[in-house]
């Protein structure tokens, strides 16, 4: 998994990647332009919130979280080493967490936000079991583990969203001009695909390779994206900011 999405472990597709335009490399390149753009915030806008300010660095953190396991993985894969271990633990549950702990500190009802830690807590364990019974982490993808987290992060974007435009002042101000807006959109953009493609990643492994890393190279589009509106979205407060006169 070169760039997170190349099926194969062990060995580079690099003879395949010319047809495509999202490359593992272009990919980290991506995920490098977003945290420089998050980085830059720091410096643009320094009197945001105490609350705008903790979301930020926490959405930071993810980046560069994801921008340290993708380069080791990525250099795993050019040693001629799998990588698969790093995606299970870095990606599969650690990735998931720091989502779910994301969009927890978005619900504003206690009795969902219980919910969301009770299933946080059954992911942990599932995640556990399958390791040990079923999956083992340094053989194969854990698929099962990344099923249960993907629909627990898709059914919360969707409550969320449900929440935005039904709940009249859920956040008061212009919607376009609230970054975990974004965000959330662009969890789900990525997670839906993702639930699907991660969902069947190892009943893929017998069909073309030419098949497969068009499929790679799609679901790298859709991570490139994530991350770059990651480091994008809290600029829609200074973009999309109120005008004087409230419209």
């Amino acid at each position: 998994m070169g760039g997170r999405f190349v099926l194969r472990i062990v060995d580079s597709t690099s003879e395949y990647f010319p047809l495509f335009p999202m490359t593992p490399l272009l990919y980290l390149s991506f995920i490098g332009l977003g945290l420089l753009f998050s980085l830059a915030y720091f410096y643009l806008n320094r009197r945001y919130g105490l609350e705008e300010k903790k979301a930020h660095l926490f959405i930071f953190f993810i980046i560069v979280y994801v921008m340290s396991f993708e380069l080791y993985a990525y250099y795993l894969v050019m040693q001629g080493q799998k990588n698969v271990l790093v995606y299970n633990l870095f990606f599969v549950v650690g990735e998931t967490l720091l989502i779910l702990a994301y969009l927890h500190s978005l619900i504003d009802q206690v009795k969902v936000k219980k919910l969301l830690l009770v299933f946080i807590v059954l992911f942990l364990i599932w995640a556990i079991t399958n390791s040990l019974f079923f999956q083992s982490p340094t053989v194969m993808f854990q698929q099962y583990t990344h099923l249960l987290g993907s629909f627990g992060i898709v059914v919360v974007c969707c409550y969320l969203l449900f929440r935005v435009f039904l709940v009249e002042g859920y956040w008061e101000q212009p919607l376009l001009s609230v970054p975990h807006f974004w965000n959330i959109a662009a969890i789900l953009l990525f997670y839906c695909p993702n639930f699907i493609y991660f969902g069947s990643i190892n009943i893929l492994w017998d069909i073309d390779k030419w098949y497969l890393t068009v499929l790679a190279s799609m679901n790298r589009v859709f991570a490139a994206l994530l991350y770059l509106i990651f480091g994008l979205s809290f600029y829609s407060t200074l973009i999309f900011m109120k005008s004087r006169d409230g419209r």
